[in-house]
Parts: C-alpha cells; sequence; structure tokens
C-alpha cells in the first residue's frame, strides 16, 4: 500500500481492486527473537497516537437528523457521534473494547511475549478496505475526513473468532483463554487498513497442529480465510447495499419460478411439442423408471458419462427451444437481472473474479437443470384425477402432452395378435372338477380289479406245475 503522508487520504475511484482483501502474514518465535524483537512490541508500537493510527475522527457517518434517532441508533447499533478517546484510552481493540485502557495495553503485551517464550507463531492479517467502497457504504467522509471506525473495530470482533476455530485443523486456543488477539485501524495509506494479530498462547503440544520438526505451523485454512473476508464485509456493508443485492436476488428467484410454470403448462398443452416430449421419452432409460432426472450436477450431462446423457441431448434441444421462441421475454429479463450481479459483484472484487465463472452464468444453468427436472418428474409422476385444485400451481392434463406421451409407449406394441380371454364362471370349473375326480375313481377301481385277477392267474399257474412235478 503506498503512504499517503496523512490521516484518512483514501484513493477513491477505483474499481479493479477488490472491495475487502486480506492478506496474511506469520512470524516465527525463533524469528522475532534472533531479530532481538519481543511480540509485546507492536502493543507500543501501534498504541501512539499518529497519523497510522488515530481515534480523534472516529464517527458514525449515517443519515439522522432527529437527536433521539441518535441516540436509538448509537444504543442499538453501537454508532458513535463523538470521539471514542477519551482520557488515557488507545486505539488499539480485542474481544472486550474497543479501547483500551493502560492497564488492559500492559496486559496484552505480557500475554503476547509469553506466547513468544512458548515458542508460538505470531499470525499478522490485514483487512484492505477500498476508499470508494467505504464512501459507497456510509463509513467514510472523504471531505470531512470522518470514518466510522468503531462499526469497523466490531465487525472485526465479529469474526475473528472463526479465524482462531476454523483456521488450522483443530482450533488455534486449547481453551478459551488460550489465543491472545487485538486490532488496530490504520490510515496513513491509500486503502484503509485493519490490521488483526493473534497467537496461542500456552505451548502447542497436538501432533497435527505441529510440523514434522515439531515446531508450530503456520498456516490458515484458504476456505476459512474466505468466509472471515465475506463475513466482515457483509458487517460493514450499509443497509442500501444489502437490500439492492436481495432485490436482485429476489428478482431472478421469481423469474426463475415463473418461467418454470410456464414452460410446464406450455408444454403440456401446446401440440407442436408433443414430437419433442415423444424424443426425450423414447430415449430414457427403462431400469431407471420413476427416477429419471438430471443427477448431483450443476448442468445437464450430454456426455456417455451418464445414462441420462441421450434424454438429456434431447431435453437441452427442447429447453432451448422454449427459451427462444414462448418465454423469450421473460428469459431475457431473467438474464438481464441476473446480470446486475455481475456487475456488483465485479465492483466488489474486482479483478479477483476475473476468469471465473460469473453470477449470471450458475444461474442460468441452474434454471436449465431445474426445466429439466421438472420435465423429468412429470414423466416420473402417474396422473392424479383428483389434480384440480386451482392453487395456481402447474397440473398436468389427462389428456395432455406428458399423459398422451406415457400412454401412447406404456401400450402393448401388436395389439391385433393379443386375444383376451374370458374367465370362465366359477360354477362351470366346480363341475369340471367333479367330472375330473370321478374318472379318476373309475381308473383306479378298473386298474385294481386287473391286478387281482392277475395275481389269481399266477397262483393257478404255479400249482398246477407244482402238481406235475410231484407226479
Amino acid at each position: 500500500m503506498a503512504k499517503t503522508g496523512g490521516f484518512a487520504n483514501f484513493a477513491t475511484g477505483e474499481k479493479k481492486t477488490g472491495a475487502v482483501l486480506l492478506p496474511t502474514h506469520f512470524t516465527t518465535a525463533a524469528q522475532a527473537t534472533k531479530a532481538g524483537k519481543q511480540f509485546g512490541n507492536l502493543v507500543r508500537t501501534y498504541a501512539a497516537k499518529s497519523s497510522k493510527v488515530m481515534d480523534e475522527n472516529n464517527q458514525a457517518l449515517v443519515d439522522i437528523t432527529d437527536a433521539e434517532q441518535v441516540q436509538e441508533s448509537s444504543n442499538s447499533f453501537g454508532y458513535s457521534s463523538r470521539f471514542s478517546a477519551t482520557g488515557d484510552e488507545h486505539p488499539l481493540f480485542d474481544s472486550d473494547t474497543l479501547n483500551m485502557t493502560d492497564e488492559q495495553m500492559d496486559n496484552l503485551e505480557n500475554k503476547l511475549n509469553l506466547a513468544q517464550e512458548n515458542g508460538n507463531i505470531l499470525h499478522e492479517m490485514a483487512f484492505s478496505i477500498r476508499g470508494d467502497w467505504l464512501v459507497e457504504n456510509n463509513l467514510y467522509d472523504p471531505e470531512t475526513k470522518q470514518l466510522d471506525q468503531d462499526k469497523l473495530k466490531r465487525a472485526e470482533q465479529h469474526i475473528v473468532h472463526d479465524l482462531f476455530e476454523k483456521g488450522g485443523s483443530q482450533p488455534l486456543g486449547q481453551g478459551p483463554d488460550d489465543v491472545v488477539w487485538f486490532g488496530a485501524v490504520h490510515q496513513d495509506t491509500d486503502h484503509l487498513n485493519m490490521h488483526i494479530w493473534y497467537a496461542k498462547i500456552s505451548p502447542e503440544t497436538r501432533p497435527s497442529m505441529l510440523l514434522k520438526s515439531g515446531k508450530p505451523k503456520g498456516v490458515i485454512d484458504f476456505k476459512a480465510k474466505h468466509q472471515a473476508e465475506s463475513k466482515f464485509r457483509y458487517e460493514i456493508e450499509s443497509d442500501a447495499t444489502k437490500i439492492k443485492r436481495a432485490n436482485v436476488y429476489e428478482a431472478v428467484g421469481n423469474y426463475r419460478t415463473q418461467i418454470k410454470q410456464d414452460s410446464l403448462t406450455r408444454l403440456d398443452r401446446t401440440h407442436k411439442y408433443t414430437a419433442d416430449l415423444q424424443k426425450i421419452y423414447d430415449v430414457l432409460p427403462q431400469d431407471l423408471r420413476g427416477r429419471w432426472k438430471v443427477g448431483n450436477t450443476d448442468k445437464l450431462v450430454t456426455n456417455d458419462t451418464s445414462r441420462m446423457a441421450p434424454a438429456n441431448r434431447q431435453m437441452n434441444g427442447l429447453i432451448d427451444k422454449l427459451l427462444t421462441n414462448e418465454l423469450k421475454d421473460d428469459y431475457q429479463e431473467f438474464r438481464a437481472t441476473a446480470q446486475k450481479m455481475d456487475d456488483m459483484m465485479a465492483e466488489t472484487h474486482g479483478n479477483q473474479h476475473k476468469g471465473q465463472e460469473k453470477w449470471s452464468e450458475a444461474q442460468d444453468k441452474r434454471l436449465r437443470k431445474e426445466l429439466a427436472n421438472g420435465i423429468y418428474r412429470q414423466f416420473n409422476e402417474q396422473f392424479n384425477t383428483d389434480q384440480k385444485i386451482n392453487d395456481g400451481k402447474f397440473h398436468k392434463q389427462a389428456k395432455g402432452n406428458f399423459e398422451k406421451v406415457k400412454q401412447r409407449n406404456d401400450q402393448p406394441e401388436n395389439p391385433k395378435m393379443v386375444t383376451p380371454h374370458k374367465p370362465a364362471p366359477v360354477g362351470k370349473l366346480n363341475k369340471i372338477a367333479k367330472r375330473m375326480t370321478k374318472q379318476s375313481r373309475q381308473e383306479i377301481q378298473q386298474m385294481h380289479r386287473m391286478l387281482q385277477d392277475t395275481m389269481v392267474d399266477q397262483s393257478q399257474n404255479v400249482s398246477d406245475e407244482s402238481l406235475s412235478r410231484h407226479l
């Protein structure tokens, strides 16, 4: 950051840099000791009221004229309409105070030095905030040089514990009092810098928080850092900025809902789309019947890695036709509104988002995926004859295109060759059964008589033969 040679001379009119950046630096205990310095030296260095750190120009910038509203706002939101630094207070802050006393400074210095003696790492982070973004969010007045430092400090108080808890593989401290930290507002550069320093106090013994050499790790999780940056930015945004963004989110959501509703209605009731729906239905994998959907992706997969690919390819063509013709106007409004968020993000993040997917592009993918799943859902669902509720939602018709396609495909391939069989009456079946039983009895009796006759003949033959031998 370039030095300005004064306080609160922040540059304005910049759009290519991020509104809030968060660079990080680590200093090991060994490095500080070798340089003949102590972590606690930072406290006295930044406590001096100079152009670097000062509180005299601390004032809330709110458009409130009534005295009662000023007081109510101050009580509710912590706004300060007077200078915070009075008496022996210093503009350094931590979790407990926005302006430290001499006693608090001494305590802070001792804890930092103890952290160094125990071999721990001093983490330094700096929220670098663009001047014109401060102006847009009622945090800085370039004419009077007033800066709402109290609001900035409170925002940092609200996000530091997430850094301590989520920045490493385990929480930095091994208890609520095992981390020491403080912050300071620097005003002598072209961007406002809010520094924060923090360290573990007790010796580090946990293997996951140590390097192979046995020394503490000096790392911070990128996701945790990004979340802290986003949360800090949200904390200090003006209500007007939040409302503007919320309006865009709401409008895009409303357009998406309306497009999905209208698309199903037109597909079900417009004859020209019957053939398109038939092409999709014909290539759906039948063993997934009742479970057809796009899948856990952000877009329709059209290559052969997905079994739904043939249907998805046909689906893409149908969705393009809808959005180009019948739903053209709503779709163009949807795209234009989503692109407003692209512009807002470009102003907030600057070149940080260069090369990344735009928010509007992600919303377009989401719309197409939800349109496709809505169509697949109609193929999955059985038609309900009770769908007569006038609730404003889409209900497919018994003779609509969705049901026509399903019924056509569910019919037998050669209906003329199939001969229906009429079930026989129960009485007739009983007569047949009795007749069969009677015939079976007669056959058994006949076989029994034949067996007896055969045995008699054999007995007579044996007797005659024995008699002749005897004679």
